[in-house]
């Protein structure tokens, strides 16, 4: 039986060891890197899998090396992967990762850039909860989100969602608003709330999760406010720790939880995954 759907960016992630910052035209040789499965999607789903949820994954990949790559991957982690193999090439996303914490990223989104509805059966989410991520990166299906959200609403599913909305990629307000008005809880990053934050009336009556990195997290719920620190520690893997992240307080959240408990699994769970490389 599942109990949580994933549904949205699926891709392989190429990541540098952390290093220090370097200027343009310049080298840096390094020792170690790593090839693993990556998008908001799929890292959620692997991570909540290993917290011993069973957990469903909705998405698609290409033809090609990469997409089998991930196949096996997500077979390793025990996710119950619902993946379609469509013409074209596995998304891939380049990270060159820094020891201050910080990342740049490179992403080709290959066959995220085409998933639509299309490649949406409504009877393949199952479970109470459904997670959507990597919204900003798939622009078929965005202007499709609000119905198929509408849709989840009517079988008394939880929505949660993590936009993406990284600096560098534009995305349409009125769209992204049109989708919240059925999401249940939201998780955003600083720079989200910042970016939606004279719209934040959209939000009444949502759980609301902002991730502050080293500085911890904060949730609003009902009125109510909870803030928890971060932790100072050595910083060997950023990426997709905010998908560890948004798994953790899911995963606290679903068995009930309050929301100082989801908050304080959730960054102990991202701590633990950013000193790992």
């Amino acid at each position: 039986m599942i109990d949580v759907t994933s549904i949205g960016d699926v891709n392989v992630d190429i990541l540098s060891e952390a290093i220090e910052d370097f200027g343009k035209d310049e080298q840096r040789l390094i020792e170690d890197i790593k090839i693993k499965i990556g998008g908001g999607a799929a890292n959620f789903a692997v991570w909540l899998s290993r917290l011993g949820m069973k957990v469903r994954l909705i998405g698609v990949v290409g033809n090609d090396e990469f997409g089998n790559f991930v196949k096996e991957e997500l077979k390793k982690a025990g996710v119950d992967a619902r993946l379609k193999t469509i013409d074209g090439r596995t998304g891939i996303t380049i990270g060159i990762q820094f020891k201050d914490g910080t990342k740049k990223l490179l992403t080709f989104r290959g066959t995220n850039k085409v998933f639509s509805l299309k490649h949406l059966n409504i009877s393949d989410v199952d479970g109470d909860v459904v997670y959507f991520a990597g919204y900003n990166l798939l622009e078929n299906l965005r202007s499709d989100l609000p119905r198929f959200f509408e849709e989840i609403k009517k079988k008394d599913k939880i929505i949660c969602f993590d936009p993406d909305l990284k600096a560098g990629i534009m995305f349409e307000k009125r769209e992204f608003f049109e989708a919240v008005r059925f999401v249940d809880v939201i998780f955003l990053n600083e720079t989200e709330a910042s970016l939606i934050s004279k719209n934040f009336d959209w939000f009444k009556g949502k759980t609301i999760v902002i991730k502050k990195g080293r500085k911890g997290a904060l949730a609003i719920e009902k009125g109510e406010q909870i803030e928890v620190e971060g932790k100072e520690v050595e910083v060997k893997n950023p990426t997709g720790a905010g998908d560890v992240f948004n798994a953790a307080f899911l995963h606290h959240y679903y068995y009930g939880y309050d929301l100082r408990e989801c908050l304080e699994f959730a960054n102990e769970e991202a701590v633990k995954y950013i000193q790992s490389f």
